[in-house]
Parts: structure tokens; sequence; C-alpha cells
């Protein structure tokens, strides 16, 4: 999909499911030109990620929370319903542990919640996250592309939300936004940018509404072989850790807080996509963050994908 991404624990998921989408634009432009469009076409992508996180990037600097890992194994289909309209969906499963001397534990809050589980203990918490799913218009073709797209997307389940482990902040959310590529001519260079400001889900009255921004430049060695420098930013709204969060942390609010809190991060990344003669197309990637703000602090994160055109 063009541009569904998910933010968990204050982690993008989906660098795979990003570049999922990426990886196959050269076989979808192939196909429009080989048999006059891209009606009744599609593809089916299935993407690994590994993400380590170290600490929290607080107001008053790096908190050493602890480690947080996470694996996550993402499924996207996009089909071409006409030569412009796209449908596509998706969904992650999600493996998360945290190590550390902070754990969430919802028996210390006031009042205690013995029926909210603690999956702060050391253990692998797992689940499916969020599905997601929508629309793309191909608005204009040509050496500048231009795409618009809106997605949808809620949780899959009554998944916890309060803890490092959380899958996610079992929140809707409302994509909207557009994606460009442009192709130079005499070139086998390629620019790409999707731009997106997201609706959330309100959490006692307050807007955690985000823009999110990726870009991509790319080059195509040969029919087979493509490499690409990527970045993703998240700009978004909401409160600060520790000022807005007053002791004692046992109240509703400080049970809410990974709903409130803004988690902004700047990611860049480097990656390669094989492209065999067999419609298939796998995909490699490597992601650091440079900037973060109220999120847990990524050390490095690294992606592989499959994708198959039909």
């Amino acid at each position: 999909m063009s541009f569904a991404i998910r933010v968990q624990g204050g982690i993008a998921r989906a660098v795979t499911v990003l570049t999922a989408s990426a990886l196959l634009l050269f076989s979808t432009l192939s196909w429009a030109e080989e048999d006059g469009g891209r009606a009744g076409h599609g593809y089916v992508s299935l993407s690994y990620q590994y993400i380590s996180v170290d600490g929290f990037e607080a107001s008053t600097g790096t908190s050493p929370i602890g480690t947080v890992d996470t694996h996550s194994l993402s499924l996207e289909i996009d089909y071409h319903l006409t030569d412009r309209l796209t449908i596509a969906a998706g969904i992650p499963y999600i493996r998360k542990r945290y190590q550390g001397p902070f754990p969430h534990d919802p028996l210390t809050l006031d009042p205690p919640r013995p029926w909210v589980e603690n999956i702060d203990q050391g253990d692998w918490n797992s689940g499916f996250q969020d599905f997601h799913f929508g629309l793309k218009y191909l608005l204009k073709d040509g050496p500048l592309v231009i795409e618009p797209f809106a997605f949808y997307g809620m949780p899959t389940n009554n998944y916890p939300f309060f803890g490092h482990a959380a899958l996610g902040q079992q929140l809707w959310k409302f994509d909207v936004g557009s994606s460009f590529f442009y192709f130079p001519g005499l070139s086998n260079a390629y620019y790409r940018a999707d731009i997106a400001y997201v609706f959330v889900e309100k959490t006692l009255g307050t807007s955690i509404n985000h823009w999110k921004i990726f870009g991509e430049a790319g080059y195509r060695f040969s029919e087979h072989w493509t490499g690409r420098l990527f970045f993703l930013l998240k700009d978004c709204k909401g409160l600060n850790f520790p000022e807005d969060f007053p002791p004692p942390r046992t109240t509703e609010l400080w049970y809410l807080h990974d709903r409130l809190i803004k988690h902004n991060y700047l990611n860049v990344g480097i990656g390669i996509d094989w492209n065999l003669d067999s419609g298939y197309q796998i995909s490699a990637n490597f992601m650091k963050q440079p900037w973060q703000e109220q999120v847990h602090k990524m050390e490095y994160a690294f992606s592989v994908g499959i994708s198959r055109g039909f």
C-alpha cells in the first residue's frame, strides 16, 4: 500500500510495508505497458521486520528504561479494480518483548486493574495488531505520477496497550494523502514522496493527529537490481513526558499515556530490491533513527520481504 504506517509503542512497524509498495513499482508499471492497463492485476507481499529499542527519549533526555525487541510479519494485498483505482488491505502479526527495570504493572494503578494483562514481565507478547484497508487513485501518469490515497485502520482485537511490549495503541486511524513518483528522462533513477495526514481517535479529548512523510531516491542498476535511500518522518501532536504526567503515576492519565504521548521520530535507511524473471521480487532494508522525541529510542531495524505480481 502507498502509505499504511501504524505506530506501535512509538516505533513505526512498516519499513516493510512501505518497501512492499516501492519494490512493486517497476513491475506494476511494466504490466501497464505490456497489456495496455493495470486493471485486473495486483500483487501480494509478505514482509518480516526486526526492531531493536534501547531507552526512551523524554523531555529530559534519554531515559534508560530498558530494551524492547519487536518482530513483525506483515501481509499486504493490492488489486487494481481499474487502470486508475486500486484497493489495498493488510494486517501485521507482532511479537514484542520488554526487558528492563521499569515495567508497566496494571496492579500498581489506582485503582488496580487485575483484568489488564501485565505484558512487561520479560516474556514475548504476540498477536495481530491493526487491520488496514483503503483506496488509491492514479490521478496522473507519465514521468510524474500522482496517486492520492485514503486508508482506514482499526484494531483487530482487544489487545493490551499499557506496557512497553504493547502491540499497538488500540485506536482507529484514518490516513489521507498522496504518493508522488518522478522518473527523469534518460535516467534509471526515480524519486518518490508519500505525504499523509493521519486522523487518530482521541483519548481524554487529546488529539494525536500527525503528519507522516516518506521520501525515497532509487536507481535501477539493471533489469534485476534496484538500490534505494529513504527516510520516514513523523510529526505528531500530543503530550510530553515527564512534565505532562506528574507523580503519582498511578492515575487514569498514566494508564492511557501511550495513547497520549507524541511519538515523533526521523528514520533513515538503505535498501535493495531483486526482481526475478518469475514475477517475484525480494527486498532487504536497514534503518537507523537519528532523531526522536517522546518515543522509544530505536537502535536499528532491518527487514526482508517477498512479493508476487499477478
